[in-house]
């Protein structure tokens, strides 16, 4: 695999496999030098392309035999046997010595690597070439789990917003069902005269739930209450945000008995033990 030189993503190179091919040698003249070139200018890939390499000087020492004794003994006495050919002196020319310091370096692999790869490529080619598959399918797998649970976090957290709006709408439809509710609708006071709000109330479940058919949102530290007119005294059912009002809320308890009226006031934060007379908002009688 060759990468053009562009902007690279380096996670996308390094899982690549094309560092592990450089270093087995298993690689072209032209992936030689990208990864050289890249080495150079992104710190992470030389990085990764050091640790490659001296996880398989590791493996290569481990799994390294030494030589049987005897094998060495008998070529060194074959060689003293065999009679050699003297060279005749006018052909006799002076050895070349070519240092192999002298052949070209990627930064970051050493001498001693490259003679120790050149010796031992016929013993560990196999496994070599193994081991790139197998380290590119781990990361390819990683990367895969990795979106994967990502996606199901995400799934996880919209079934369970799913399943609590259910639960919601199965409470509320319960208060609606059942035979004895009646809606109450208190409309607006001088306060808010265009306001209007929906109370759906189970007499018989002592429950109930509301509506906002239209409410202004109150001023900051200060919140909705609603309170019933029983035996002809205010009592408070609870205090709720804007955004409940606005909503269905959530069915509430009305444990008081000879229901009259509902009505909603603006309190402060927390609620009041008395309602605020000049802050009601809206009022609905209970006909019948």
């Amino acid at each position: 695999m060759v990468y053009i030189i562009d902007i690279v993503d380096i996670n996308e190179y390094i899982a690549s496999g094309i560092l592990e091919s450089v270093t087995l040698g298993l690689a072209s003249p032209q992936e030689v030098q990208e990864v050289a070139c890249l080495s150079k200018i992104y710190p992470e890939i030389q990085a990764e392309f050091i640790r490659i390499q001296k996880s398989c000087e590791e493996m290569m020492f481990e799994s390294a035999v030494a030589p049987d004794s005897a094998i060495r003994a008998s070529i060194l006495k074959t060689i003293s046997e065999t009679p050699q050919d003297k060279a005749p002196e006018s052909t006799k020319k002076e050895a070349k010595i070519v240092s192999i310091d002298t052949a070209p370096e990627i930064k970051g692999v050493s001498p001693m690597w490259k003679m120790m790869a050149a010796a031992s490529l016929i013993l560990t080619i196999g496994i070599g070439s193994l081991w790139v598959i197998s380290n590119r399918e781990v990361k390819r797998m990683d990367a895969i789990m990795a979106s994967m649970e990502k996606d199901q976090l995400k799934n996880d957290q919209i079934l369970q917003a799913m399943t609590l709006e259910k639960d919601h709408l199965q409470t509320v439809q319960e208060v609606l069902a059942e035979q004895s509710m009646r809606t109450v609708i208190m409309k607006g006071t001088p306060m808010e005269p265009e306001a209007a709000v929906k109370v759906m109330w189970s007499k018989d479940m002592k429950k109930a739930v509301m509506h906002a058919d239209k409410i202004t949102p109150p001023p900051a530290n200060m919140q909705y209450q609603l309170w019933v007119i029983a035996d002809g005294k205010p009592v408070s059912v609870g205090v709720f945000t804007y955004d409940e009002v606005d909503q269905i809320t959530e069915p509430f308890d009305v444990n008081a008995q000879n229901i009259t009226a509902f009505a909603i006031t603006l309190e402060k934060m927390g609620g009041s033990p008395t309602p605020t007379m000049e802050k009601m908002v809206v009022m609905g009688a209970i006909n019948g």
